[in-house]
């Protein structure tokens, strides 16, 4: 059976911030009490995870997807994210060192009022791990 995973929340902190993280095994870490900020979003996050052998080496591609009401440029390079179930399990989308998760924003802003107004935000995080299950 498969458990649906519904994410409900985003928050993101700086990656250098998160230098005394410990990953544990592929799938798993453990992160020191940092302050993330919270993003403010319109309904659930999307989140899409492919992987590829890429030079005898498997590669995971990452990607989060949700709409925010914040027109508002951001600056998220070098950021690491925080992704929250809705049963409160938590993922991790990047780590403290390189390859950083790149964001792309779409902000649209319509020619018709029927046309949609929110920003559309995309993290793509290319790294050997997938999102990391965060552990006490």
């Amino acid at each position: 059976m498969t458990n649906l995973v519904h994410i409900l929340k985003i928050e993101s902190v700086s990656s250098a911030s998160l230098d005394s993280m410990l990953i544990i095994g592929k799938t798993k870490c453990c992160i020191p009490a940092v302050t993330f900020s919270k993003i403010e979003i319109l309904d659930m996050v999307g989140v899409k995870i492919t992987d590829a052998y890429e030079n005898n080496q498997r590669i995971y591609t990452t990607t989060a997807t949700f709409k925010t009401c914040d027109k508002t440029p951001s600056d998220l390079r070098g950021m690491a994210f925080r992704l929250t179930s809705k049963t409160g399990e938590q993922f991790l989308i990047g780590t403290s060192s390189r390859p950083y998760p790149v964001v792309k924003e779409e902000n649209p802003y319509p020619e018709k009022a029927v046309d949609g107004m929110a920003k559309t935000v995309t993290i793509t995080w290319k790294s050997t791990y997938p999102p990391l299950l965060i552990i006490n």
